[in-house]
């Protein structure tokens, strides 16, 4: 009985998932609509335009602002978004639902701002495979095509130097890109797991064996401002992670950590970010 009841069964839940497909379809670009209207309204109130870069093999979402004054243009990078559902379900879309990055770039008053979203993010995935939020988020070409979009906005601004600052995930690009550029003024990294083979191991976790982590480049990350940004209620990137990671780097290294004892993952960066920036730029 059982093994003539399983086609049947089998035949059923796929008609079940033909039927909901359209559904769950609708579900995610009805999610990412919202998403993409929530991160217009946060980059007008903070002066900032919309541009749709191409650096191939992606499309990428930037905001960015561009006005006379100082010799830098900050950057800040996203985190990685609704990268899983939990812990066993890769995500649809990786577009974050409250973009806190962006909420970062908004808040800052410098003459010369870019925002970048991470592949995939805000602009559809077709034609941008999974692998690109989940284990090959920080592959080569990943922080190729986000080096590419700097240099370029940095020519049109005229600016001399860059600064970098990452949320989350966006951190670990960040460290990454600046290790690889000789114009980085300064990195800072916001609830960011730099360390990545320690920071899934720590969860127990599958390694990102497809990416590059900051842990390879902390030779050439010794010799640039680093500032790591860490909450004491943060589950997702406990303070370990930056120690550990600042215990790799050379004994010389100019990095600093700056602990906020009730702030979490997601919490209070944004709202408290102007005087968070402060603390940061002032950090020796």
């Amino acid at each position: 009985m059982t093994a003539a009841g399983a086609p049947v069964a089998g035949s059923l839940a796929l008609a079940l998932l033909l039927l909901l497909a359209p559904v769950l379809s609708g579900c995610v670009e009805g999610r990412v609509e919202s998403a993409r209207q929530r991160a217009a309204e946060i980059a007008e109130r903070g002066g900032l335009s919309q541009q749709l870069v191409n650096a191939p093999p992606f499309t990428l979402l930037t905001y960015g602002r561009d006005a006379p004054g100082g010799d830098r243009l900050v950057v800040y990078i996203e985190g990685d978004g609704l990268a899983w559902i939990n812990r066993g379900q890769v995500s649809d879309d990786p577009t974050p639902e409250d973009p806190v990055a962006l909420r970062l770039a908004a808040a800052d008053d410098a003459p010369s701002v870019l925002y970048l979203a991470r592949p995939c993010q805000f602009v559809g995935t077709a034609g941008c495979p999974a692998k690109y939020w989940t284990g090959a988020r920080f592959a080569p070409e990943v922080v190729e095509a986000a080096d590419q979009v700097i240099d370029s906005a940095k020519r049109k601004a005229g600016k001399s130097r860059v600064e970098l600052i990452g949320y989350s995930g966006g951190g670990v690009l960040a460290a990454l890109l600046a290790a690889r550029r000789n114009d980085a003024a300064r990195v800072i990294a916001v609830a960011a797991n730099l360390d990545l083979p320690f920071w899934t191991a720590w969860h127990g976790v599958a390694p990102l064996t497809d990416s590059l982590s900051p842990t390879d480049a902390v030779d050439a990350l010794g010799h640039r401002h680093l500032v790591m940004l860490v909450g004491g209620r943060d589950e997702i990137v406990p303070p370990i992670i930056a120690e550990h990671f600042r215990a790799r780097l050379p004994a010389a290294a100019d990095a600093a950590i700056l602990s906020y004892a009730d702030f979490s993952h997601e919490c209070c960066w944004a709202k408290a970010w102007p005087a968070l920036l402060r603390d940061a730029r002032a950090a020796q």
